[in-house]
């Protein structure tokens, strides 16, 4: 089971939450060698109050720092770490100075940055080198053990900072990728559901004229009906599972079905030569949306779908001459640029729409999903897609794609 970028990145930082913490049990020898002093009480109790005040605000430091919130440090916490620090000094004597720096510095790196980072840690090596010498220790090997720290926590924090954003990006990779699932799928029920659907509805209202004239026919007008909708459960259990895919020949031969049976004129002319397949698929989709739009809005008499191919094109038209109500054609980009917006903006007939809201008062021009679905799928292959009225009359649609899209 793969485990979310998010937990993995929670969990890493638990851990070295965890880390942190034990961090603090490095103060353990500089409490016990003050112990063995044989120490008054107030000098005890000066001891275990500086080192609470000190643990207290260097867990809240790394809790900061290692959460979303690492960009607003605390800076109360530091100053009380600080503090904390140097008054320990007298009472713990030189083992604390070996080790007050390795909280000072880390903290340093936390909450700060830059110049201010480096100021901090020259000054923390001044002040432990001083209080040192001033007991007679010299070790200025201490002095490149704290600049080699002090790398290391910058370095280790700005890797925390790249990690966090990696968990980010990778969440949103995650979300882009749903969200595009989302989108394929609402496009694929749409083009799928749409021609079928139109088929029934027709079908179904010539039954209803034809049940008292002709029972007969209206009866095997149903039984297309009841066939047209198992198909159109099958398309949709093949567009969950996303492997469905229509061809151009059965399209074609649907559409100039269903078109004739609603008394329209039907011309196809097949094109000069073989259409590779993935183009052939997305004039598959053209036809179904073209002639979807055809039956549901545009009061059409005749149409014609034309395919032709060259060396590096693949093309379908389908002209109808149902009435102009729109500006000039429309055309999306070659390049695939996003043009899906200004080609449905303005008064277009809802016959290209794909909405089924011709006729609607105050809904025509619309944006639908069925262009739109179509414009994306054409665009995400490298074509274009031009569609509106025609200057003598009538409807066009016409999709151009690259033959290097199989």
């Amino acid at each position: 089971m793969k485990v979310p970028a998010r937990a993995e990145f929670g969990k890493g930082r638990s851990q070295v939450r965890a880390g942190s913490v034990v961090w603090l049990l490095v103060t353990l020898w500089p409490l016990w060698t003050f112990l063995s002093t044989g120490p008054s009480l107030p000098r005890v109790l000066w001891a275990f109050g500086g080192l609470a005040v000190l643990s207290g605000c260097w867990i809240a430091i790394m809790w900061r720092m290692l959460s979303e919130k690492s960009g607003l440090p605390r800076r109360w916490s530091m100053a009380g770490l600080v503090a904390a620090s140097l008054a320990l000094l007298p009472v713990l004597g030189p083992p604390w100075a070996f080790v007050a720096f390795v909280y000072v510095i880390t903290g340093l790196a936390a909450t700060t940055g830059g110049a201010g980072f480096v100021a901090g840690v020259l000054l923390t090596i001044a002040a432990t080198m001083g209080f040192l010498l001033a007991h007679g220790l010299t070790v200025w090997w201490l002095m490149l053990v704290m600049l080699a720290q002090a790398g290391a926590v910058h370095g280790m924090k700005q890797m925390g900072h790249l990690l966090a954003r990696l968990a980010a990006a990778r969440a949103q990779v995650a979300q882009l990728a749903v969200d595009n699932e989302r989108l394929r799928f609402a496009r694929d029920l749409h083009d799928t559901l749409g021609h079928t659907l139109t088929s029934i509805t027709i079908r179904s209202q010539l039954a209803a004229r034809l049940a008292r004239t002709d029972p007969d026919r209206a009866a095997r007008e149903m039984g297309d009906v009841e066939a047209t909708a198992r198909q159109a459960l099958d398309e949709v259990r093949h567009a969950v599972a996303g492997y469905r895919v229509p061809a151009l020949s059965e399209e074609l031969e649907k559409a100039a079905r269903e078109l004739e049976l609603a008394g329209v004129e039907v011309e196809v002319r097949p094109a000069g030569g073989p259409i590779p397949g993935a183009a052939e698929t997305l004039l598959a989709w053209a036809v179904r949306e073209a002639a979807t739009n055809v039956l549901r809005h545009s009061g059409a008499r005749r149409c014609r779908i034309t395919l032709g191919v060259d060396t590096s094109w693949a093309e379908l038209e389908v002209r109808d001459d149902g009435p102009a109500t729109t500006p000039p054609t429309t055309a999306l980009p070659p390049d695939g640029q996003p043009a899906t917006a200004a080609l449905l903006d303005g008064p277009a007939r809802g016959a290209w729409l794909g909405d089924g809201t011709a006729g609607v008062p105050g809904e025509t021009g619309r944006r639908g999903n069925g262009l739109t679905g179509l414009a994306e799928r054409v665009a995400g292959a490298g074509g274009s897609l031009d569609v509106g009225a025609l200057p003598e009359g009538g409807y066009r649609l016409c999709a151009r794609v690259p033959l290097e899209a199989a």
